[in-house]
Parts: C-alpha cells; structure tokens; sequence
C-alpha cells in the first residue's frame, strides 16, 4: 500500500469532482431504544422509546453513496425517481442538509418511496420495517432521467449506478445511460443486483459483494482457487474493465482485464454494523479513480473506508480525516 502522503493528495482532489449517482433512492430512519423486558403477549422484547423526537434519520440507497460524496468533499448529483409522499419530502430535506442537490430527482405521484426503519436497542437491531412497493419507472420517468443524465454529462467526472431492485434501475435506460457516458469517455461504476446483470456491460468497475458475485457466477466462490477462476469468468461475463469483489472481513479481490487478481486485507477491527458499507466503497472507488488514483490505489483506499465505516451504527458516511487517519 502506498504511503499516506499520496493518499493524502488524491483526497485533496476529492472537492473538485462531480460525480452523478443513478439508483434507488430511500429513506432511513433509526430508532433507538431500550430493551426493558420481554412482552407477556410473545416472546419478543419491549424497547422503551422515551422521546420519538430522537427518531434519526439518514438518505439510504443510492441516498447514502451520494450522501458519502458528499461527506468526502465531492459534489453527487442524485438521478432517480421517489414518491410525492411523507417518506420523499423527508428525503429532500435530508439530502438538502447535506448541501446535496435535489432538483434532478424526478418525483411521482403514485410512487412510494421506499422507507425502512431499524430499530435498535443496545447497539443491537432487532428489527427492520421496510414500507415499500417496488416497480418499474412510468416511461415519461426513464425519458426525463435520460435526459437530465444527458444534460449533466459533460460536467461529470463519473457515473454511479446504484441497484437495491426497487424498479428505477431499468435495463433499457442503463443501456441509454452506458452509450451517453462512453460517448463522453465517463467513467461508470457499478453496484448490481444479481438479477440485472445487464447493466454491467462495459463499466469501468463493478462491485458486488462475495454473495451477490456468487449468484451472478452461478457457483460458489469461498476457497482462493475457485474465486480467482470464478472471478475472471464472471469479469469476463460481465465484459466490464474491473470486477471489485469486496469480501467482508478479508478485505477485497480486484479483478482486470489483464494480469494476475489484485488482493487487499482488512485490518481486523469491531464490526459494530455494514448497513451501507459498500455504498461508502463505491464512493471511494469512484472518488479516487477520477482524482487520479489507479484502480488497484482506489481498491485500497475503499478497503480503509469500508473497514471505517463499519465502526459506525446505523447509515453512516466517512470523512478525509477518517481515511487518513487510519491510513
């Protein structure tokens, strides 16, 4: 790994980068508690909230990649679609507080923006309430995306897209999104859903997680010899540049179009929670790539901000000094 100071130069470069974020945008929310007891009407705990005033909120989804740009200096320009609801309103206001645009997310009437609330008791989540009813966009919804991306295209560094399969990343308007950013030479990063494998063509990056990567092999990947087989297969499949494999606690495996798989190791720490860890990688990822960063340079820096993040409760981002610190 490369020595702090060049690290500390890509990050500086941070501030100066655009980066546009297509995805699923959602609201979370965190409610924390007490666990008093158990209810006398199922074995379940009490949590005792004393003041729903407390109730935190956080932008999730594509939210939260766009919400880590932001923490990491970067400006995100958010592209999606929510519902003209409670849970969308709330997720302007959040975005807003974080100095992140909110003029190119498309609202629908008869959307629902998905919603989920944690709660937790001690540090521990007992449950998660998703309200939500996912489908695909309305036609005159891709047409506007389209178009808004095609508008913003020369003025970003790069492209997020970022699937949690709640409908707005559709096939045919990632293929729309694909040709517009490789005809403005946009470098695209990719955070997919085994079930839309399709809009992985020619990214620069794709990065799943080693359960996610395993579905989209069709086989298990847990012994080095069949993910690094594995891995260049799926590469290949997917006919993206790099395939970013991130594999919890023992790190990340990086694969290219050429030479041997680039591999990088967490420092063991306490996991206290991954909610959004690899929307804070993808961030990175993308960040540093577009500040000049080689893509392996990249992969370590998005290992020391997934292993950051990951000490935090809840959806959390990370910051320079975050990075640099553990660097």
């Amino acid at each position: 790994m490369r020595p702090k100071s060049y690290f500390a130069r890509i990050i500086r470069k941070f501030p100066r980068q655009t980066i546009g974020v297509l995805g699923d945008y959602m609201l979370d929310e965190l409610l924390r508690g007490e666990a008093t007891r158990i209810s006398p009407e199922a074995p379940v705990p009490v949590v005792l909230i004393r003041d729903r005033k407390t109730v935190e909120g956080f932008p999730g989804g594509a939210g939260n990649v766009a919400a880590n740009i932001a923490a990491l200096g970067g400006r995100p320009i958010p592209f999606g679609v929510i519902g003209a609801d409670e849970s969308g309103r709330r997720l302007r206001a959040l975005l807003k507080e974080r100095k992140i645009p909110g003029e190119t997310l498309v609202t629908e009437r008869a959307r629902v923006t998905p919603h989920k609330i944690r709660i937790v008791a001690h540090q521990h989540q007992l449950l998660r309430l998703d309200f939500e009813n996912p489908a695909a966009l309305s036609p005159p919804a891709v047409e506007t995306l389209a178009r808004d991306i095609s508008r913003w295209i020369k003025r970003l560094n790069a492209l997020i897209i970022s699937d949690y399969r709640k409908g707005t990343v559709m096939t045919g308007l990632c293929k729309q999104v694909m040709a517009i950013a490789r005809q403005h030479r946009v470098p695209v990063f990719v955070d997919p859903k085994p079930e839309n494998p399709e809009i992985c063509r020619h990214a620069t990056v794709v990065a799943p997680n080693l359960h996610e990567a395993e579905l989209m092999a069709g086989e298990e990947l847990r012994d080095p010899r069949r993910l690094e087989l594995g891995g260049r297969r799926l590469r290949a499949e997917l006919d993206c540049d790099h395939l970013l494999i991130t594999l919890g606690a023992e790190g990340m495996i990086l694969f290219g179009r050429e030479g041997k798989p680039y591999k990088t190791r967490s420092v063991t720490r306490p996991v206290y929670d991954v909610t959004g860890a690899g929307d804070t990688v993808l961030a990175v990822v993308a960040l540093a790539y577009v500040s000049g960063a080689s893509v392996q340079d990249a992969t370590d820096l998005a290992n020391v901000a997934g292993g950051c993040v990951v000490l935090k409760f809840g959806t959390a981002q990370v910051s320079p000094k975050d990075l640099l610190d553990v660097i």
